[in-house]
């Protein structure tokens, strides 16, 4: 696309150019250097390298008797785990999603927890005609759907609890679970059977089953799902569908290291 194009936040593009002033040759840079580099007015860049380090992506420090020098932070480290964690997940996991997939022949979703939500990293889709609106990248409340709650209710105590005072939980359907009591027992139930299951909590006239994907600590990083339209998801195949859930997890779970 062209600079100005209108799908562009011409002021954002402006602020993000500046990162790329930061690499393995030049960690550090100062404030003087990036507004020669750049050709953009010192007070402007002042104020973007400002925002930049309120939200974390950047630290100011002084080097060598320099004031004003500043170098990545934190933030990208977090984003960089979350990235690293996504494709060593996705490679391991997509075998075993082709497999459950084409077995019962319903779509299957990848998840990963991302502080208060989950993302959609993978899906693979049935041949029904009939599918989900879900989407890789997509971002969904862990309280709601049976793929983001099985990362929510296999969570430390203290993690859920903070997660449940500290997110604003989204109502995608009048189904969605946002009553604290209600979430509350769904979570043990779910630690109970070991699933979780979802009736038309993001989609109407749907229902998911998602299982928890475990690492080599113990902790759930992630977790996996079916799910489709509630007419193709019968009493009779219900338990047949979520023991296969179940074991596909826990299989990508043990290729994580997972020894429980």
């Amino acid at each position: 696309m062209a600079d100005n194009d209108n799908s562009i936040n011409q002021s954002l593009d402006k602020a993000l150019s500046l990162l790329e002033y930061f690499d393995a040759e030049n960690p550090v840079r100062g404030l003087s250097e990036i507004s020669r580099l750049s050709s953009i007015p010192k007070a402007t860049v002042y104020r973007l390298l400002n925002t930049f380090e309120k939200n974390g992506y950047l630290m100011k420090m002084n080097t060598d008797g320099k004031h004003g020098q500043y170098k990545l932070g934190m933030k990208f480290l977090e984003l960089g785990t979350i990235v690293s964690e996504s494709i060593e997940l996705k490679e391991i996991a997509l075998p075993y999603m082709k497999a459950l997939r084409d077995d019962i022949n319903e779509d299957v979703q990848l998840v990963i927890r991302d502080k208060t939500h989950a993302i959609y990293v993978e899906k693979l889709m049935s041949k029904h005609p009939v599918r989900l609106y879900t989407k890789i990248g997509r971002t969904a409340s862990l309280n709601a759907g049976a793929c983001p709650r099985a990362i929510l209710s296999f969570l430390k105590d203290e993690e859920i609890e903070y997660i449940i005072k500290n997110s604003e939980f989204v109502k995608y359907t009048e189904n969605t679970i946002m009553d604290r009591e209600k979430l509350l027992e769904s979570i043990a139930e779910s630690r109970k059977n070991g699933y979780t299951i979802s009736h038309s909590e993001m989609e109407m006239q749907t229902i998911g089953i998602g299982a928890p994907i475990f690492d080599y600590t113990k902790n759930v990083i992630g977790a996996l799902s079916t799910a489709g339209p509630d007419q193709r998801f019968t009493e009779e195949k219900f338990p047949e569908i979520i023991r296969k859930v179940k074991e596909t997890a826990m299989n990508i779970s043990r290729e994580l290291g997972y020894k429980g």
